[in-house]
């Protein structure tokens, strides 16, 4: 998050109300101006919420087709604390890797999960701030906080809910190995409530991932020279992507800078059986549709024609990266394998329903 950002005079004074009720408070996620949002947001419908059968008094709204949900519903209703850090200007609720933290400034409201930046190019995942009061949308808790809701057209209504989550914790080790070539920090997922033999197997992936972007990070920065004014810069933050149905996904990226115009964001999709700790992979999701590779290159191929290089192909390679959402199956692409810069991590998901014979659960062996 950017903390050279200016604070807003309201802001400083009296905060932003969370609400639904007078609690002061700040959150969004990437939204552009405070000003510009809550003009946009005055005149959206609103939408009934209920939660255990019971309507909640506080509704949430319709916003650029997003269902929004006031922030103290998590409060009121999930029994979650909302937090503030008066230094860092961050309202944060939730905890673990499951953390969400938000941080208020003149430009809007910047938003991480346990320090993984959430983005969405189509802004699904943007906290609004409407009428001075602040909305997280249905999309983000359901991809990320574990709430799932039914929708009701002829109410207009949003039955609220939690999903039935692993019987699992996932707490964060976090490693500081700056010097005076470099800022080297990294954060790595560990997991507990498992047999000793299947949280070990797993944890051990993602410890030697970091030990080795670790090491790889000192050796590089040992050749800084007088040529490059700043220290390198190296950065590991994770997401949990899917925590059901006897399955983990976690993605990992790693970020690099060692001079020159900008730095370098490496993807890793890690997705496990938490019944023996073994890795995933696509053909065990898929093992119903025989012809699942022929079905996804297909599908890649047209969703990546408008932003691939006239050289790449944009379909299935032969070792496809990947992870498991709330949405179904994410394909991605590395930073320029198929596309420019500028298209970031290129990534594409679909439903398991569209790549496999109806009604196929591809959990079913994972349970």
């Amino acid at each position: 998050m950017n903390k050279t950002m200016k604070w807003t005079s309201a802001v400083l004074a009296t905060g932003v109300l969370l609400g639904g009720t007078g609690l002061i408070g700040g959150n969004s996620v990437q939204a552009a101006t405070t000003t510009k949002t809550v003009k946009q947001a005055v005149q959206q419908p609103s939408v009934v919420l209920k939660y255990k059968g019971q309507v909640l008094t506080q509704q949430g709204k319709i916003v650029d087709g997003n269902t929004m949900i006031p922030l103290t519903v998590l409060r009121d209703a999930f029994g979650l604390a909302i937090q503030y850090n008066s230094t860092t200007k961050t309202y944060s609720v939730g905890s673990d890797s499951a953390k969400l933290n938000m941080e208020v400034s003149d430009y809007g409201v910047s938003t991480d999960l346990n320090g993984y930046y959430i983005y969405s190019m189509t802004g699904n995942h943007e906290v609004k701030m409407i009428n001075d009061r602040l909305y997280v949308p249905f999309k983000l808790l359901n991809d990320y906080l574990g709430v799932q809701g039914v929708y009701n057209p002829a109410q207009k209504s949003l039955e609220l809910s939690n999903k039935v989550m692993n019987d699992i914790k996932i707490t964060s080790v976090a490693l500081d190995k700056s010097n005076k070539n470099a800022s080297i920090k990294v954060q790595y997922p560990k997991i507990s409530g498992l047999t000793d033999e299947v949280q070990n197997t797993i944890n051990a992936t993602f410890k030697k991932e970091a030990e080795v972007f670790v090491s790889e990070a000192e050796k590089e920065s040992s050749r800084r020279d007088g040529t490059i004014e700043n220290k390198y810069d190296y950065s590991q933050n994770y997401v949990v992507t899917f925590n059901r149905e006897g399955i983990l996904s976690i993605v990992v990226d790693q970020y690099g800078y060692s001079g020159g115009a900008h730095g370098g964001t490496m993807r890793e999709g890690h997705t496990f059986s938490l019944k023996d700790g073994k890795k995933i992979e696509l053909k065990d999701l898929l093992k119903a549709e025989p012809n699942y590779k022929q079905k996804l290159d297909k599908m890649l191929k047209a969703s990546t024609k408008d932003i691939a290089f006239p050289e790449s192909t944009g379909g299935l390679t032969d070792k496809p990266a990947f992870y498991v959402s709330e949405s179904g199956l994410a394909i991605f692409y590395q930073q320029y394998e198929i596309a420019p810069y500028a298209a970031g991590i290129p990534t594409y998901t679909f439903n398991f329903s569209s790549i496999l014979p109806k009604g196929t659960d591809p959990f079913a062996s994972f349970k």
